[in-house]
């Protein structure tokens, strides 16, 4: 089973899967699951915000802005090998 890594570690544009939303706060989860994001959805990484600011994310065709500590909640293994 491939090691989880970090969103934030990953380069620009790279996509990984997402193992696991189990860590993240109740109601993030549920507006997550809401807009389609589950267990086994792809991730890109389009943009990191300087000085803390948010990260967005692309899924199901979506941009999804969300803040860093949300993000570094987030278990995912990386799509390529």
């Amino acid at each position: 089973m491939p090691e989880h890594i970090s969103l934030l570690r990953i380069p620009m544009g790279q996509t990984v899967r997402l193992q696991s939303l189990a860590s993240l706060h109740p109601s993030l989860r549920r507006r997550l699951t809401d807009m389609g994001i589950d267990e086994g959805s792809i991730i890109r990484l389009k943009k990191i915000s300087l000085l803390g600011g948010p990260i967005v994310i692309e899924c199901n065709g979506q941009l999804i802005g969300l803040r860093q500590n949300q993000v570094k909640q987030l278990e995912v293994v990386p799509t390529w090998t």
